[in-house]
């Protein structure tokens, strides 16, 4: 028989992993799905279920000025809410589903679904995000390029737990995001695109950019970004079909009920020469 349980703790949270195999649910939006039987029917689990989304320790947010420290358990709207947070996350976040999912899905959760399409892991990417990890007995930390093996995959083992996003914090002089889906709410992506840059003396001192939901797992090439990095305007135009060129190569989308792989590769080619030739034209934040 499956059990429930609801520690009070982070501490009794772990000490309740440690013992025993279960299925940890924070939001659940994505594992409830994953779950779903016909209508009517409970959603079917075959270990005990820990609830931990009510753990406080699990839901502060704050940060020393180097880093911003996020719980694992916060939800979407809190981050959105959250005057720590910078605007780019804001503007991401409502691109995110609708308010009601928002209100329950936890970042922790998004992470550790480890889906090429969410929406959160290209900001995440960009932003050389480090996850906390904590069992029972040993705390370790992780990138998250590094924990996220492929779709559906991570580096979690079974007696571990989620507990903190610990993200850079960087002074941008702007960003640039994209969604591309069937329509603009409550919608899956088919191609999603942040970039960030910041200029000092008419150079791109920094530029990084992370394309969703075409690859196994988020794209970014570093190389390509440490070509730009350094450029002024015309030598940045100079360059432009080169680098449309090395992104064709690892843009490796697939055909699937949402997109086709040529229109995604397309798309992402047009978002990427869209936001580098505006890096030295626009102050604006967003596209």
């Amino acid at each position: 028989m499956v059990e429930a349980f609801a520690p009070k703790s982070k501490a009794e949270a772990l000490q309740f992993i440690n013992n025993r195999e279960c299925t940890i649910i924070a939001g659940s939006t994505d594992l409830m799905v994953k779950r779903k039987k016909w209508s009517g029917c409970l959603p079917y689990f075959n270990s005990d279920v820990i609830f931990i989304s009510h753990l406080q320790e699990l839901k502060n947010i704050k940060t020393d000025g180097k880093y911003l420290m996020v719980g694992a358990a916060c939800t979407l709207t809190e981050l959105q809410e959250n005057t720590l947070m910078p605007p780019y996350f804001k503007e991401v976040i409502l691109s995110m589903a609708s308010p009601a999912i928002r209100n329950i899905a936890t970042i922790g959760g998004n992470i550790c679904n480890a889906s090429p399409a969410g929406d959160i892991f290209p900001l995440l990417y960009d932003l050389d995000c480090t996850l906390i990890i904590e069992s029972l007995n040993y705390r370790r930390e992780i990138e998250l390029k590094d924990f996220i093996l492929g779709p559906g995959k991570k580096d979690l083992k079974v007696k571990e737990l989620l507990v903190e996003i610990k993200i850079p914090v960087y002074n941008f002089s702007s960003f640039y995001y994209k969604k591309v889906g069937t329509r603009k709410s409550t919608s899956l992506s088919k191609v999603s695109f942040i970039g960030f840059y910041t200029l000092e003396d008419e150079r791109i001192k920094d530029v990084r950019m992370a394309f969703g939901a075409v690859g196994p797992t988020i794209v970014r090439s570093k190389p390509v970004e440490d070509r730009i990095k350094g450029l002024n305007k015309q030598e940045l135009e100079s360059i432009l079909k080169e680098i449309e060129e090395e992104y064709f190569k690892i843009i490796l989308p697939i055909d699937d009920q949402r997109s086709t792989a040529e229109y995604r590769k397309g798309v992402c080619l047009n978002l990427v020469r869209d936001f580098l030739e505006n890096i030295f034209t626009s102050n604006s934040a967003t596209p």
